[in-house]
């Protein structure tokens, strides 16, 4: 029941991380509906962003047997850094807030751009400012440079980047998240929290708060320092 109301929360000023998740749908609501032909979701979950890709005629979504986000949408079992498909048999690619927990990324970029066709598009987000979770399989959090460097260095093209807020978004949404960890809930052994029943509706609305003044400043006045993580639309070379 609780994580039913999560993922409905999820839309909302009430969950402790919209931030992120704000910033990181404007950019997916942006660039799916334009992907075509053949798409791999790579660690895809419970494939949230599935219904933007109004563009594509087949949507293949993979994970790992252990994904804390359950097998039941997953239709391949896998590993991103040793895919089980053949050269150059998907047109899109798509790969959200998965490559921090990759112990080797640059092996699954290479895998990335193994399984794409010439031309192919994918479409990545990968954070820079993020608490650490799902440990211990945690590993990198990722500069504007080093995804760039990253990309060029295995034959893609990069076509736009996206900042995921400045940096009071990122202040706001850390303090945020700090809070709601620290104080409104519990860590399950499965990494998922549990919230606490008298702090935990004391924690939604401080975090409330907290995020709708970072979100007005960020508004008002934006500074570059730092971002919540990135996203960059890249396409293989022909």
């Amino acid at each position: 029941m609780w994580s039913v109301a999560k993922r409905w929360l999820l839309h909302t000023w009430l969950h402790p991380r919209y931030l992120a998740h704000r910033e990181l749908y404007s950019i997916m609501a942006l660039e799916m509906p334009r992907l075509k032909g053949r798409l791999l979701d790579v660690g895809c979950g419970r494939r949230p962003y599935a219904e933007l890709a109004i563009g594509v005629q087949e949507y293949v979504g993979l994970d790992m047997p252990t994904t804390m986000h359950g097998t039941n949408r997953v239709d391949v079992l896998g590993s991103a850094v040793s895919l089980p498909f053949d050269n150059c048999v998907f047109d899109s690619l798509v790969c959200t807030e998965v490559l921090e927990h990759v112990p080797e990324p640059a092996l699954a970029l290479q895998e990335f751009v193994r399984v794409m066709r010439p031309g192919g598009v994918m479409i990545l987000t990968v954070p820079l400012s993020e608490q650490l979770h799902e440990e211990p399989h945690d590993y990198y959090r990722f500069t504007r440079h080093s995804l760039h460097y990253l990309l060029e260095r295995y034959g893609l093209r990069i076509q736009s980047t996206y900042e995921r807020g400045g940096a009071w978004l990122e202040i706001s949404y850390r303090t945020s998240s700090f809070l709601y960890s620290w104080m409104g809930a519990t860590v399950e052994p499965s990494g998922s929290l549990k919230p606490r029943l008298l702090l935990g509706p004391v924690a939604v609305l401080l975090c409330t708060i907290i995020q709708l003044l970072g979100a007005l400043l960020n508004r008002i006045w934006l500074v570059r320092l730092s971002t919540i993580g990135y996203g960059v639309v890249a396409i293989k070379g022909e």
